[in-house]
């Protein structure tokens, strides 16, 4: 069964789809999508889909200026973004109170945001767990290379355009806001980190360091594999490894454990 609904806080309006199984509830789940991605996108959509059958309900939103949310690009700061994953998470705890676990898979920028959240995250009652797909610990620097662009030049224009499938624009300001949040950082909540082995846009020395100070972590390098994990198998080699860290906190794959 799915459900939309629009949460709002404050300015903030954010359009939210809850994916619930039929079966009982035992995990609430929030796909957070990455720069220039939606609730409906390719990842997401599978995301609810694989884990309506695990006794999930899912929760998916768009951050500002993306799918359908109806803020413009000028609402598109970390700190909106921040406070729309905030506001999603704790309606979700409060709309199922007697669910312990609350599980996040989130993506690229999507990831870097829950990161940053993190110490707030871990306030919320129940248990947390965390899967991130290329996670964009250093997202200023990841934002000029999906760019192909160095800052002096991102200062010089003022803003960049993103021609994803809701266009829109990125400025400076932002960039800088991304600069003074590295989420180089330690967690201490089980997270399961998938990386691309062929992944040309995040650095592979940054997650493995990452991966390193995180001693609750498990990082799986999924070979062949490049930023968006678009080769053929590797999006059901994601899923089935997210199922496993959400339902047991264990990589049981033979090939990764």
């Amino acid at each position: 069964m799915e459900k939309e609904f629009m949460l709002e806080r404050g300015e903030l309006r954010i359009p939210v789809k809850v994916t619930e199984s039929d079966f009982e509830i035992r995990r609430v789940v929030l796909g957070v999508h990455g720069i220039g991605g939606s609730a409906i996108d390719a990842i997401q959509t599978s995301l609810a889909e694989e884990m309506e059958f695990f006794s999930s309900a899912v929760y998916r939103f768009d951050f500002p200026a993306h799918g359908e949310s109806p803020l413009d690009d000028s609402f598109f700061t970390l700190k909106n973004c921040q406070e729309v994953l905030m506001s999603v998470a704790k309606h979700a705890k409060e709309s199922y109170p007697e669910v312990e676990d609350l599980c996040i898979f989130a993506t690229g920028f999507g990831a870097y945001v829950t990161l940053t959240c993190l110490e707030d995250m871990m306030d919320l009652p129940g248990k947390l767990r965390l899967v991130i797909q290329t996670p964009s610990v250093r997202m200023h620097e990841t934002l000029l290379a999906i760019k192909k662009i160095s800052k002096a030049t991102l200062r010089a224009m003022g803003k960049i355009r993103f021609n994803a499938e809701r266009p829109f624009d990125v400025t400076y300001e932002f960039y800088k806001e991304l600069e003074e949040n590295v989420a180089l950082m330690t967690y201490p909540i089980p997270m399961l980190i998938l990386m691309g082995e062929q992944d040309s846009v995040i650095r592979m020395e940054d997650i493995q360091s990452f991966a390193r100070i995180n001693d609750q972590s498990k990082l799986v390098i999924i070979p062949g594999t490049t930023h968006r994990f678009l080769e053929e198998g590797a999006w059901d080699m994601v899923l089935d490894l997210t199922r496993d860290w959400f339902e047991y906190e264990q990589v049981l794959l033979s090939d990764w454990s």
